[in-house]
Formats: C-alpha cells, structure tokens, sequence
C-alpha cells in the first residue's frame, strides 16, 4: 500500500527536523506509542477524529496521556495536523515516519505469514537470504493466519511474495475457468 502523500510530506519534514536535532528515535517512541494508540484505544480514535471537539480538549488529551513530556516536536507535529483538520492522516504520518526512519538506516520491515508458526532455523534462514537479496537489516515479524490454507506469504516494502497455497488454489481455479470444453 502506497503512503498518502500527504502524510508523507508531514512526516518528512518531521524526520528532517528530528534528525536535525539528533532525536530521531525519541520522537520514533513518541509517535509509536500515539500509533499504538490509534490503532488498540477506537473511543482515543474516535474522540480525536470527531470535528466537534475543539482542538484544544484534543491536544490536553493527548497532553495528559503523554503526561506533559512529549517533545515540542511531536507536540507541534499533533497540532499542526489537528489545526487543519487532518488528524486522520497521523497514523498514516506515523508510517511514513517510520519508512523514513528505516530507509535511512538501511532497515527492511518484513512480514511472514504463515499458517502454522515457524521454527527459529526456518526464519533465520529466512531473514538472512532476505537481507541478502534486498541488502538491507531485516526486522522479521510473524502472523498467523489459517486462511492461506498451507505455504507462506512474505511481506516487504510494498511488495508481497505470495507462496500460499490459497494463492495456487485461485490460480487453478482460475485456469480452469479459462478451459474450452468442446
């Protein structure tokens, strides 16, 4: 999935800043933790997606989860996006983010689905020939999920690597759908 370029924009200038400043990976903290927010607390989304709420009760909101310790730049970073009615874009700021972050560290995030868990010797193997074919560190991160019916899914980047054998299944479902039968 492409990232929003507005979010983007955002989120750029908010890494250029913070490297700048040399606190990339305090605000990287800051803004995973407002992520994570967003994503496990719907009524913390919800409230802050609302246009019926001031701006100001959002931000002493935020204040008090942060306890009055976020930094002037994730604070201004908030404001901003909230002041112009694009407070829906910050978990998509918050990835951009990231991606920022990863990309000049040389760092790859890579998703493995599969349906059963993996052995740790499957996904070092795994990480190692990834990190060798992409040439960058790779951060592996697992899922479960039954619905792949068998094989793996590899997630990096934009990019998906489909082994699964729910992939096969709709392929040849496909296929024969194609056959004249005379």
């Amino acid at each position: 999935m492409a990232l929003d370029p507005i979010a983007s924009r955002y989120a750029q200038a908010a890494f250029e800043t913070a490297k700048a400043e040399d606190t990339v990976d305090a605000v990287l903290e800051e803004l995973t933790f407002l992520g994570r927010m967003f994503h496990d607390q719907p009524e913390f989304r919800q409230f802050l997606w609302n246009p019926d709420v001031d701006p100001d009760q959002k931000l002493a909101l935020l204040d008090r989860l942060y306890r009055g310790s976020w930094s002037s730049l994730v604070k201004g970073l908030v404001q901003m996006a909230i002041s112009f009615g694009r407070v829906e874009y910050l978990p998509d700021i918050i990835q951009a983010f990231r991606a920022a972050v990863d990309k000049d560290r040389g760092q790859l995030r890579v998703t493995v689905r599969c349906v059963h868990p993996l052995s740790e010797d499957v996904l070092k193997r795994l990480r190692t020939d990834l990190e060798r074919r992409e040439q960058k560190t790779v951060e592996l991160h697992t899922e479960t999920v039954p619905e792949l019916i068998g094989g793996i899914q590899i997630l990096l980047d934009h990019r998906v690597i489909d082994g699964s054998v729910k992939r096969q299944m709709v392929e040849l479902r496909e296929r024969l759908r194609s056959i004249r039968v005379n």
